[in-house]
This record gives structure tokens, sequence and C-alpha cells, in this order.
């Protein structure tokens, strides 16, 4: 039977084909790109999603559709699909660069599960290990210094690894005080309980200021609870830790053995915004015992900008003080979902908590250094999220980043500059000058302001999301499309303008 013929039966390919890509893949993507130009907006109507809602095939069949209908009705719902386009301002979400969008069709194709390090059989584990050394070199941090890294799912995966790895540090650093044997210690064999009984500790506190959902997420995962995660921002800027308050809590926690974790956002979800005072931060938890992690999902890109360059590298400042780092590659770095990056100093915190003992699972013996990247993160079946991240960084290098994140901010503060001249609007990030990549706004007039997120989105041109700011909704747009031109301006104002008009 010829290979095409079974597909059209719904039948599985023959066993003997070696091709993984079928011929009508071509055809497929052809007609792809020829939809795709026919949906200029990011989001689509109500009307297209309850129509695509109805053809959904909610009843296994049988005898299969087969691969050329399937694929018909894959492009019958691709406009019900929200998409990144440079008019998309939600959840400081990227797109996809051309290089990284072939090397994740790549992926695809070969199905790589990059989990143990077999350098005589695969390069993938390296690839991946190159690919993070590439990004110490964007991020302006030391590879050698910065030794403990794996690829992760996003921020709030490396955000687990930050609280897991300071978890098992600062007990570890009560444990070997008290005489236990480091190999017989620590939360990962002893368990947080455990741990905490021998280390002779009441339990592990979280402060920060203003902290992303997942870093309670991941405080409740790791056994610390979200209850324990505390907030000490200042009063008057409440993205940033209050210093005297930190040093009271970490004097508190120490009088009551309480074990401590410092979490700094270098870019505060609602308004981009980035802390201050990370020398007094690490001088406070170095003299108290305390990890420093970083949720610099986005935040981290600051650093692509030299601080010559009117200050804007300036942001991301003492990021290289802490211990450990989370970053997303699917935000500013515009590579496909999901894709993250932890960074820590020493790669033996994070196999003190995730190594994985199976002997089928073992690697063969290299001189390289590489670990296996089951042994540093939760996952033990991993997509090869590295290569769309390696392969855009190769495409347009240090340059090309630059160009794109000076693009981002740019925009950012035109949009910014604009709404802080509008009668009708009140910018609520600013200084201008100050601005990343998210501009946060509402309306002045409060019938406005509470239907301003719906109205903006129902004009399918541009696509932002809602938070509360001061007791009052507000809006969101983040920047983070490498689409994004001079000229998207206008789209942004038009929209914004006749919504005023219509009060």
């Amino acid at each position: 039977m010829h290979p095409q013929s079974v597909f059209k039966t719904g039948s599985p390919p023959p066993s003997n084909s070696t091709n993984p890509i079928h011929p009508t893949a071509a055809h497929f993507l052809t007609q792809l790109l020829s939809t795709l130009s026919a949906l200029p907006h990011p989001v689509p109507d109500p009307q297209t999603i309850t129509a695509a809602r109805t053809i959904l095939t909610h009843h296994l069949p049988h005898t299969g559709l087969g691969l050329e209908h399937t694929a018909q009705h894959l492009l019958s719902l691709l406009p019900s699909f929200a998409r990144t386009t440079a008019h998309y301002y939600a959840f400081v979400t990227g797109s996809v660069t051309p290089a990284a969008h072939l090397a994740d069709l790549l992926v695809s194709t070969v199905d790589a599960n990059v989990q143990v390090h077999l350098p005589q059989d695969s390069l993938v584990t390296e690839v991946e290990d190159v690919a993070l050394r590439l990004l110490c070199q964007l991020f302006r941090l030391d590879e050698r210094e910065w030794a403990g890294r794996v690829i992760t799912t996003g921020a709030t995966a490396g955000n687990v690894l930050g609280l897991a790895c300071g978890r098992e540090e600062v007990l570890n650093r009560r444990l070997r005080a008290r005489g236990v044997d480091e190999g017989r210690g620590g939360v990962g064999e002893l368990g947080l309980l455990e741990a905490c009984i021998r280390a002779g500790a009441t339990g592990v506190k979280v402060f920060s200021a203003m902290a992303h959902s997942s870093l309670l997420k991941a405080a409740a995962v790791v056994g610390i609870g979200r209850g324990n995660v505390v907030d000490i921002g200042r009063v008057e800027k409440p993205w940033e830790i209050d210093l005297a308050r930190l040093k009271e809590e970490l004097e508190r926690a120490e009088a009551e053995g309480v074990v401590s974790i410092v979490v700094v956002s270098f870019g505060e979800v609602n308004t981009g915004r980035f802390d201050g005072g990370m020398e007094e931060i690490r001088k406070l938890a170095d003299e108290y015992g305390a990890w420093l992690h970083t949720d610099a999902a986005f935040g981290i890109f600051a650093r692509v900008l030299g601080s010559e360059e009117s200050g804007d590298g300036g942001f991301a400042r003492g990021l290289e003080l802490a211990d450990s780092i989370v970053g997303d590659g699917h935000k500013i770095l515009n590579v496909p979902y999901d894709c993250g990056f932890f960074f820590t100093r020493d790669s033996r915190v994070l196999l003190a908590t995730f190594v994985n003992t199976a002997p089928y699972l073992s690697p063969s013996s290299s001189p390289d250094g590489i670990q296996s990247p089951l042994n540093l993160g939760l996952e033990n079946s991993r997509r090869f999220r590295a290569l769309p991240v390696y392969a855009t960084l190769c495409a347009y290098g240090v340059s090309g980043y630059k160009d794109l994140l000076s693009r981002l901010v740019a925009h950012s503060r035109n949009i910014a500059t604009f709404i802080h001249g509008h009668g009708s609007y009140q910018l609520l990030n600013g200084p201008i000058g100050d601005i990343f990549v998210i501009v946060l706004f509402s309306a002045k007039e409060d019938g406005l302001n509470h239907r301003l997120k719906k109205a903006i989105n129902d004009t399918r041109k541009m696509y932002v999301s809602g938070t509360m700011w001061s007791n009052r909704p507000a809006i969101r747009i983040a920047v983070a499309n490498w689409q994004v031109e001079s000229d998207e301006l206008e789209v942004v104002k038009e929209v914004l303008q006749e919504l005023a008009r219509q009060t």
C-alpha cells in the first residue's frame, strides 16, 4: 500500500516509513501561511470562537479521520486561536523569531528527550549547555561563576527550583553547624520536617515585595507554604523591599529559629518596575545566612542594554549578586512556549534536590563536566527547548537583541508619553524614563475605567490584560514581541482616542 493511502484511511504510518515528515506537511504550511495572512488581529471575535467550538470533535472516532482531513480541520480551528501579533500586549508574551521557529520545527521532527548526557550518542545535552552559556554571555553573567544552570518550562518552574535550592542550602548550613554528615542530611534526603528538626529550625520564611503569584505557588510546592511568604514592600514604592523591615524580619526569624529566603523581583508584574538596593539586600542576606533568589522573568533582559545606553541597563544592576536567578525565554527572547532558564552558582545544590538515581538513566563517563539535565530540574521527560534558544542567539547575536530591546523600550515609552498627555487617562507607573516594557494606566472617569479592558479588546485591534492598582481597575500594556515597529503606536492611539470620545 502506498504511504499516502494509509494516511487517508486514518491508519498509522507504515513501520517501514523512514521519513517523519509526510508530504502533506508542505501543502499544510502553505495553507497555514495563507490563512494567517487573512487574520490581522491578535484575538478572534466571539462569533468565530462559537463557530469553531461547534466543529470540535468531542467523541473519539473508531476510524480515524486521516491526516489530510485532520490538517483541514486544524486550519478551520486556527481563526479561533489568540495569536501573539505585534498588537498582543497581554501577559508579557513574546512571539517566535524566525530562527527559533525553524529550530522548533526541527525539535518536533527529531523528537529528542533531553534528559541524560550521552555525548557518544547524541549532541542534544551539549547544545543545551552551550545555549545556557550563550544566555550567560547575553546577560553579562560569568558562565564559570554560574555553573548551576538548566533550561526549564518557565519562570514558575524556575521559582520552584530557586526556593528548593534556597530551602536546601539554608538548612544544610545549620545541619553542618550541628555536625550532621552532609551526605545524610538536607531536605532532599530527609524531607522538610525531619531536616528542620535535626537542624533545630522552627520553619522557613520567604521575604519579598509584591511577589509574583508563581512564587506563592512555588512556596506551596516545596513545602514552605503560601502563608510563609511575607510581603515587606515599601509603602510609597510597594515593589521595592523595605530594607529596615527586612533587617527586622531577618533578626526576628533568627531569634525564633526560622531560616530565611529573600526574593527580589526584577520587573514587578504590574509596573515592570525594578527593586533597588541589591547591595544592601546582599549584605543583610549574608549577615543572617539567607538565600537570595531573584525572579527576573523579563527584567533580566534589561542587562542586554549596556548601562551607557540611556541608563536602561542599570535597571538590572545588582542581579549578579543573587544566589539564584530565573528568567523566561518565551517572553523577550521570543522563543516558543514553554521555555525558561535557571542559574545558580553551584550545581551541587541542584543535585541535592533533583538528582535521579535510576540505573537505566545513568550517564556515560564524560570529561566535559556536563550534568544530565534530569538531575538539575523537575522533569525527567524534557523537550529539546534549548534548540530554539540556541538558534535565535546564533541568528541575531548581542547586537540583534540590543536592537530589539531598544525598540521595545522606545515603543513602551512612546505609549506612556501619549497616555500621560491625554486628558482621559492616567499613567500609573511613571516617570516615563523609568519605564522598561510595561505601561500601567487607567481611565480617569470611573465608567470608562470599569469597561476599559473589555472595550479595548472588543476592538480586536489590540489585546491587553487587566489588573488592580490602588483599589481601581487598571490596564497593562506589555511590549515583548519582536515584530513591534515604531508605527505600531498609531494603532494604540487610535483605539484609546476613540474610546475616550465615546464617553
